[in-house]
C-alpha cells in the first residue's frame, strides 16, 4: 500500500503543532486516500499521528500492510518503539481508540490530555 511523503499536513492533522521535526504522509489503497499521517523522531521512538480518513474490513487491511512499513521504518531509524497518538479535538475521550490500536499490536494505551494557548 503506498506511503506517500507530502510537503505540508493533511487537514485532519490542522491540530498538530507546525515542527520542523514532523513529516506528513498520506496511506493509499486501491480505492483512494484512506489515512494521513505524521511522523516525528525521537532517540528512543518514532512518534506516530494517525488521521483515519475512511473505514471498512478494506482500510484495515490495508493500514495492517502500512503499519508493517511503518515498523520496518522504525527498525532502520534504530527506534526501539513505535508511539502512536491522537489529536482529537473537544473533551471527549474516543473509546474505540484502544481497540483500534490493538488491532495493530499497539498495547499501553494511556490518555494524554492537551490545551493550548494562543499567544496572538
Amino acid at each position: 500500500m503506498p506511503i506517500f511523503e507530502q510537503p505540508g499536513a493533511h487537514s485532519s492533522l490542522s491540530g498538530l503543532p507546525e515542527s520542523r521535526h514532523m513529516r506528513f504522509f498520506t496511506l493509499s489503497d486501491a480505492a483512494g486516500l484512506y489515512a494521513a499521517a505524521a511522523l516525528a523522531e525521537h532517540p528512543d521512538a518514532l512518534e506516530l499521528h494517525l488521521s483515519v480518513l475512511r473505514y471498512g474490513p478494506a482500510t484495515v487491511r490495508a493500514l495492517r500492510a502500512d503499519v508493517e512499513e511503518l515498523k520496518a521504518l522504525a527498525r532502520r531509524l534504530g527506534k526501539t518503539r513505535i508511539l502512536g497518538l491522537r489529536v482529537e479535538p473537544g473533551l471527549e475521550i474516543d473509546p474505540r481508540w484502544p481497540k483500534f490500536t490493538r488491532l495493530f499490536g499497539f498495547t499501553n494505551q494511556r490518555v494524554v490530555q492537551a490545551a493550548e494557548l494562543s499567544l496572538e
